[in-house]
């Protein structure tokens, strides 16, 4: 069959639509690095950044995360993940497969606890096609029943795929929270295949709302981005958010094997404090992230407590929320130990200067190599606008690292090491203490 792109003339149509009068923006202003965002008459947040970039980049984000999920839908957001790409109002699927491969693009879906988000890369001179199936993905599925009950065998696999530390980490998330940032990204297997074409319809209607949107892009004009997103086919509503609290407890899932995945967190901030959030980051690098190089050993106060079990210190921030602790897996002997031993250094975290200087050297790095990938640029436009409304440039977030002290770490890790502890833990657990034998 032949490509039917062009038979859709989008953007020569642009005047139309009111998405195109900048098309042709002065040649500074295309060349132009900075970040820039709008916020929209509904609540849409646009962000764009790297106009110069040769490959065109824009995502369409929801705060649709998992989180967002009620007793009645739980595993709603993997789902929705998942059916990105299938039929929609204006499109089956083989055409938005067809005619993305035949524009050498691609389309692509993530999901968190926070956001969900539609993603399209492709070249400048295919942007025409590339935006209609973003928007078509974006607006319009429709969940026909039989195309998502082709999604079981798909879920099933990739939860058969998951790492025991993912699953730890998972696990790490419902003890802490229970609900809101308790719910796993992944669906439960008991609810594989179980949720209705009328379950994710509300779902979609209830979280994919203009004021919960932002759209981000990398690689094209802002002005032509800010027509598109005004002319998104979104509903406007008020949403709802769910709060998480903090609270200690443990979940174990028992398993065979002789390896055994751990992972244990106490009370951090989210980013809705910035401040006390960065300084929380450069600890978790001051506090050991793994070995700097091929065949070293661990080099934080944190990870060398923890022994010879790969490890590393955990930071999860999130927009209202965070946790920070450590996550281990080994041999089921040697991580029982280990888990005694980092609850010890975590109780009584102590970071010095040249720890620090260590941490924020790491995460001046972390943060360079993130908004030089065009790729991770563009999700952290997106998760910024979505969450925050506003996103941040380099040099900003560059200064914010720069600008934590010795202080602002030790006040963190003294946070941590008063702070009462969550524990998930999966695999042979015969070995793996308890929470209440841990102190």
């Amino acid at each position: 069959m032949a490509s039917v792109t062009s038979k859709t003339p989008m953007l020569r149509a642009a005047a139309a639509r009111g998405y195109a009068a900048h098309a042709q923006a002065a040649a500074a202003s295309r060349g132009s690095s900075e970040v820039q965002t709008t916020t929209l008459p509904n609540k849409l947040v646009v962000a764009s950044a790297e106009a110069n970039a040769p490959v065109s980049r824009i995502s369409v984000v929801f705060r649709a995360g998992s989180r967002n999920e009620t007793a009645d839908c739980v595993g709603a957001a993997h789902v929705l993940r998942a059916a990105g790409g299938l039929s929609t109002k204006t499109a089956t699927a083989f055409g938005i497969t067809r005619n993305i491969q035949q524009a050498g693009g691609s389309l692509t879906t993530q999901a968190d606890r926070e956001l969900v988000s539609y993603t399209v890369a492709v070249t400048k001179d295919q942007l025409e096609v590339g935006l209609k199936y973003l928007e078509a993905t974006a607006t319009g599925q429709v969940f026909k029943p039989w195309e998502l009950a082709e999604l079981t065998p798909l879920i099933r696999n990739e939860l058969a795929r998951l790492p025991k530390e993912v699953k730890a980490v998972e696990a790490l998330h419902k003890a802490a929270f229970r609900n809101g940032l308790g719910n796993s990204v992944f669906c439960p297997k008991y609810l594989v295949g179980k949720h209705s074409s009328e379950t994710m319809q509300h779902y979609f209607a209830a979280n994919c709302t203009t004021n919960r949107a932002a759209v981000a892009g990398v690689g094209v004009d802002h002005q032509l981005l800010v027509g598109f997103a005004q002319n998104l086919a979104l509903d406007s509503g008020s949403g709802s958010e769910h709060k998480s609290t903090f609270n200690t407890g443990e979940v174990r899932h028992n398993g065979s094997g002789s390896r055994a995945a751990v992972a244990v967190g106490a009370q951090a901030v989210g980013w809705n404090s910035l401040k006390e959030a960065m300084a929380f980051w450069v600890l978790q690098h001051a506090a050991g992230v793994g070995p700097a190089a091929k065949r070293g050993a661990n080099n934080g106060p944190l990870t060398k407590a923890l022994g010879n079990v790969n490890c590393s210190a955990l930071y999860n921030c999130y927009s209202d929320n965070g946790l920070f602790g450590f996550v281990l897996v080994g041999d089921a002997k040697e991580a029982g130990k280990a888990v005694e031993a980092g609850v010890k250094a975590l109780k009584s975290l102590s970071v010095n200067d040249a720890d620090v200087a260590r941490g924020k050297a790491a995460a001046v790095v972390t943060v360079a190599e993130y908004v030089e990938n065009h790729s991770t640029l563009l999700a952290q436009l997106g998760e910024e606008a979505a969450l925050a409304g506003q996103v941040y440039k380099k040099a900003d977030l560059i200064a914010a690292v720069n600008a934590v002290t010795a202080s602002d770490v030790q006040a963190a890790a003294r946070k941590v090491s008063s702070s009462k502890l969550a524990v998930g833990a999966v695999g042979n657990l015969g070995h793996v203490p308890h929470l209440c034998d841990l102190h």
